[in-house]
């Protein structure tokens, strides 16, 4: 799966439900990608890797 810069995601960041945001940057492309994001609730960047983006992008559950 290649996310590009402004992609809308699901993650799980070891915190309760998945969560979601927009990419605002790619670093290390590949199955190793790391991706800094968003979170659209909080407002906060996260540093989230390729195994923790969640397949879809419906409501948050947390």
């Amino acid at each position: 799966m290649a996310l590009e810069k402004n992609d809308r995601v699901g993650y799980r960041d070891g915190r309760e439900g998945r969560h979601h945001g927009r990419v605002e940057e790619v670093r290390d492309l590949g199955p190793h990608a790391v991706y800094r994001i968003r979170n659209e609730l909080t407002n906060e960047i996260q540093v989230i890797t390729q195994e923790q983006i969640v397949q879809g992008t419906g409501e948050a559950d947390a």
